[in-house]
């Protein structure tokens, strides 16, 4: 499929594939993408039939950067394990090549059983964030001021990680930092995903000139989707 002139954002339930066929496709990984799958891994043990926290993060961790994968080898078309991960070697932002030619700007971002990809043309930038929405978190701590409803609180977390993440600043470093170059849109997802808060990020000129279509993953979720969810 060809690269997109807006940004696209792909929805990946991470608890409906098929773990065996994914462990099967590790190798497909990048070394750094190996490494943290193996730490994962390692950080908790259980008893035989029982998945940990740890095993349970690494078979999400998995499943979205196989979709990952296979999401961008659909718009290069090329076969997903012929892409290379890269990183970028100051802010560590993440992106796949074909031999010497770019991928597009890809964001992935992932909370409990669902991650979003972004993607747009390979000379835009882009963040995406999800968050399932849960009480219990100071937000005059974290965002400056208090929420009394925790889904505006993670819609407003959702966007400055996305925004941070379009910049390539780093939260530490982006929080401080003037980014109104960049603009973010909220994501309102479909069933079953309405727990979750997102937002979608990519520069201020690009953003009204280019709409966010919100594609689904999984074939099981063809059916909310008889066309591409396209937001203004």
């Amino acid at each position: 499929m060809p690269l997109p002139d807006s940004t696209d954002v792909w929805i990946i339930p991470l608890d409906t594939g098929d773990p065996a066929r994914d462990e099967a496709r590790v190798p497909e990984l990048g070394a750094y993408e190996r490494e943290r799958l193996r730490r994962l891994g390692d950080s908790d043990i259980h008893g035989a039939g029982r998945e940990g926290r740890g095993q349970r993060s690494r078979r999400r961790y998995l499943a979205a950067h196989l979709a990952a994968r296979d999401i961008v080898a659909g718009y290069l078309d090329c076969a997903p394990a012929d892409l290379t991960h890269v990183r970028n070697a100051l802010r560590g932002k993440p992106g796949y090549v074909l031999g010497w030619c770019p991928g597009p700007a890809v964001s992935l971002s992932r909370s409990g059983d669902l991650a979003l990809l972004a993607v747009r043309a390979a000379d835009s930038v882009v963040g995406v964030d999800v968050e399932r929405v849960r009480p219990g978190i100071d937000w005059l701590r974290v965002l400056g001021r208090p929420y009394p409803d925790p889904a505006d609180a993670f819609r407003a977390w959702t966007r400055l990680e996305a925004t941070v993440k379009a910049s390539g600043l780093g939260l530490a470093a982006g929080v401080g930092s003037d980014l109104t170059r960049w603009s973010a849109t909220d994501v309102t997802l479909p069933q079953p995903y309405e727990g979750y808060a997102a937002a979608v990020a990519t520069d201020r000129a690009e953003a009204t000139a280019a709409p966010v279509r919100i594609r689904p993953h999984s074939e099981h979720m063809q059916h909310e989707f008889r066309r591409p969810v396209t937001l203004p």
